[in-house]
């Protein structure tokens, strides 16, 4: 089977290409190692230059968005219906505008067109309609298949698509596996003997780090001996500068699983609201993995992409937005050090297996009708 996956090349303040990170690398990685012929096309919205790497079997480009290099690949994906080297699947993952160059690829070229959504995109600022036209919807009500990072945004936007599949964000377990606390503060440079909490990952409003960064410095007053330790792209409403905040800055994906291991507790202090509602963290799998106890509130986040681990932490989940009840969920799992269990079938390579099948059933189902 030959696909082309494209994908947006920054996301989540990480890079695809350098980082080999999130699913837009990982599943394409995959499929490529079981023996298919994949080509990745990273889309960069940022950058200038262009880049090419062999990953083992994976073929990967990145192209600046509306330059050369880009109308060139594009070209190249449409033109392909003439050359053996027409994909079979078009695979779209990042934002609807990536989703409309895949598609109109798959369409000139005859290729299928799955459309992986990795968010909720019309609740994104960005996302813009035009009269009679919604991108979101036009894209799935086209995608021969359509995947979805969220049980609530599948739940959602199914009905809009004939064949929808839930493909959760996995984890490196190679990587994120349990490591001793001690060591990974070394690592860090991190004086040891303080318990701490860590957060990780993008600091906007909804994602409740003010709402931490305020618990702690209640459980703090209350004579707790707690430190709260950040990593990721700073925000500028959102003041780190404050005793008892450790600010690594936003480190680097290859030092994260360290990151996380310095930690006594990791938390998950969203708020409520559209965006995170509907999206799915990567991070909540990376914490699970990494056999630390999670502080979380009651996020669909969590509560619908991981029900079961949701019910394992029954009890100790704070409501959103409550400062006083995160504070006493951090002080509750300071005592109770409560973890949960992995789910079954998180890794990447077990999840990639899992679109893989998906594709394949509906080749034959087509071959079969």
């Amino acid at each position: 089977m030959r696909v082309l996956f494209i994908g947006k090349r920054f996301y989540t303040n990480r890079d695809a290409f350098t980082e080999r990170f999130g699913r837009i690398y990982q599943l394409p990685y995959w499929w490529a190692q079981a023996g298919h012929d994949v080509d990745l096309w990273l889309i960069d919205y940022h950058g200038r230059d262009a880049d090419q790497a062999r990953d083992k079997a994976l073929t990967v480009e990145a192209t600046p968005v509306l330059r050369w290099r880009f109308f060139a690949r594009w070209m190249s994906a449409i033109f392909s219906r003439w050359s053996r080297h027409r994909p079979d699947i078009i695979v779209a993952s990042g934002d609807c505008y990536t989703g409309l160059v895949a598609y109109f690829a798959a369409l000139l070229c005859g290729a299928r067109f799955v459309f992986d959504v990795y968010d909720r995109y019309d609740v994104f600022e960005g996302y813009r309609r035009l009269p009679g036209f919604d991108p979101l919807s036009f894209l799935l009500r086209r995608a021969w298949q359509a995947s979805f990072a969220s049980a609530k945004v599948l739940d959602d936007l199914a009905p809009l698509t004939d064949r929808a599949l839930l493909v959760p964000n996995g984890v490196d377990l190679d990587r994120f596996r349990p490591r001793p606390a001690r060591e990974s503060r070394q690592q860090l440079g991190l004086p040891d003997g303080i318990p701490r909490v860590g957060y990780f990952g993008s600091m906007e409003p909804e994602r409740g780090i003010t709402d931490l960064i305020d618990a702690v410095a209640l459980l703090r007053k209350r004579g707790v001996e707690i430190e709260l330790l950040i990593g990721g792209q700073a925000h500028p409403d959102v003041d780190l500068d404050r005793p008892g905040v450790r600010y690594l800055g936003n480190i680097p994906f290859e030092k994260m699983p360290a990151a996380l291991a310095s930690c006594d507790l990791l938390a998950l202090p969203y708020r409520q609201g559209a965006f995170v509602d509907n999206a799915s963290s990567c991070k909540i799998a990376e914490y699970i993995a990494m056999e630390r106890p999670i502080v979380s509130t009651r996020t669909p986040n969590l509560v619908q992409n991981f029900p079961e681990q949701a019910a394992q932490l029954d009890g100790l989940l704070a409501t959103p937005g409550d400062v006083g009840d995160l504070a006493a969920s951090l002080e509750a799992q300071l005592k109770a050090r409560r973890l949960v269990d992995m789910p079954g079938g998180m890794s990447w390579q077990e999840i990639s297996d899992t679109v893989l099948a998906a594709f394949e059933d509906g080749v034959a189902g087509e071959a079969a009708g």
